[in-house]
C-alpha cells in the first residue's frame, strides 16, 4: 500500500471514529433530555401506534355502518297520506291501492302509505271508520289506535275511538284480532256479530246488530278525486245498483262527489254529467261509456 494510500485510509478511519463519536454524543444527549425513547418504550410505541390503527379502522367501521343505517331507513321510510275531515258531516270514502274500502267519520283522521310495502298492511286511525278489508292472507292488514292494535285479513268492520279515551269494535263479517297497546296480554279474536270495547284496560265482549247499529257510512258519502272504478265499486257494494264501465279508459276518469239518499237513477245522471259520459241499460246492467 502506497503511503499516499495509507493516508486516506487512515484520514477515513479518523472520520468515521469522529463521526461514531459525534453521532454517541448526540445520542447520549438525546436520550438525557429524553426524547429518544429506552427499548421498552419503543415497544410500549409499537403497542399504541397498533392500537391507534385498531382504534381508528373500529372508528371507520362505525360511520360506514352508521351512514348504512341511515340510508337503508331513509329506504325503506314509508311516506304516510293524511286524511282529516275536520268537523264534516260527511263520510270521507277513500280506496286504498290493494282495493280495501275505507269510510271515514266526520273529525277523523286516517293515515295511509300510497303504497303497500312487503309484509303487513299497516294505517292508523283517530276518530271513527268503517274498514271493508281487501284479503290477503299473506299481508294481515294492521289498524293502529291510540288504545289499541287491529289485525285482520280480510273482513269488515266499524273502529271507533275517543283520543285514547274509549275504543270500540263491531264485526259486520269475518274475524278480527284486537290487541291493547299498553297491555299486549289482552287480546282476543272477534266475530262477525259481536262488538269488543276498552274498559279500565280490559276488553269487554258484547252482541253486535249489523242491520240497526250500522250502516251510518252509507247516509252521505264524499268521494274525493278518486277513480270512477272505485266510486262504482263502493256503489254497488252499498246500494241495489249495477254499474258497469264500457272500457277500461272510462273508469280511470276522477271525480268529487257527494251522494246522499240518491237513486240509482240520480246517481246515473250525476256520474254521466260530471264526466261527460252517456249511459244504457243491458240485461239489468247500467253501462257507462264515453260520450264522443
Amino acid at each position: 500500500m502506497s503511503k499516499k494510500e495509507y493516508e486516506m485510509e487512515g484520514d477515513m478511519d479518523t472520520k468515521t471514529i469522529h463521526s461514531q463519536e459525534a453521532w454517541n454524543k448526540l445520542h447520549a444527549r438525546l436520550r438525557d433530555e429524553n426524547l429518544v425513547p429506552e427499548q421498552g418504550v419503543k415497544a410500549n410505541s409499537s403497542l399504541v401506534y397498533y392500537g391507534l390503527r385498531i382504534a381508528a379502522l373500529a372508528l371507520i367501521l362505525l360511520v360506514v355502518g352508521a351512514v348504512i343505517y341511515v340510508n337503508t331507513g331513509r329506504r325503506t321510510e314509508v311516506n304516510m297520506v293524511n286524511l282529516n275531515t275536520h268537523n264534516e258531516a260527511n263520510t270521507l270514502i277513500k280506496t286504498l291501492a290493494d282495493g280495501s274500502v275505507i269510510y271515514i267519520a266526520g273529525n277523523s283522521l286516517f293515515s295511509y302509505p300510497q303504497e303497500f310495502k312487503q309484509g303487513s298492511r299497516n294505517v292508523e286511525l283517530k276518530g271513527e271508520a268503517f274498514f271493508d278489508i281487501a284479503p290477503n292472507p299473506a299481508r294481515p292488514f294492521i289498524i293502529e289506535t291510540e288504545e289499541a292494535l287491529v289485525q285482520v285479513l280480510g273482513t269488515a268492520f266499524n273502529v271507533k275511538t275517543s283520543n285514547g279515551r274509549g275504543f270500540e269494535l263491531c264485526v259486520d263479517r269475518g274475524t278480527v284480532k284486537v290487541t291493547l297497546k299498553n297491555d299486549p296480554s289482552h287480546s282476543e279474536m272477534v266475530i262477525a256479530g259481536e262488538k269488543i270495547s276498552a274498559v279500565d284496560n280490559s276488553l269487554v265482549r258484547s252482541k253486535y246488530n249489523a242491520g240497526i247499529d250500522g250502516s251510518w257510512y252509507t247516509q252521505r258519502m264524499h268521494f274525493k278525486d278518486e277513480k270512477l272504478q272505485d266510486i262504482i265499486t263502493v256503489l254497488n257494494r252499498n246500494f241495489n245498483t249495477n254499474f258497469v264501465l264500457a272500457d277500461n279508459e272510462t273508469g280511470k276518469h276522477k271525480l268529487t262527489v257527494t251522494f246522499q239518499n240518491e237513486t240509482a237513477v240520480t246517481m246515473t245522471g250525476l256520474l254521466c254529467a260530471a264526466l261527460n259520459l252517456k249511459s244504457q241499460t243491458v240485461n239489468g246492467s247500467v253501462v257507462l261509456s264515453e260520450n264522443k
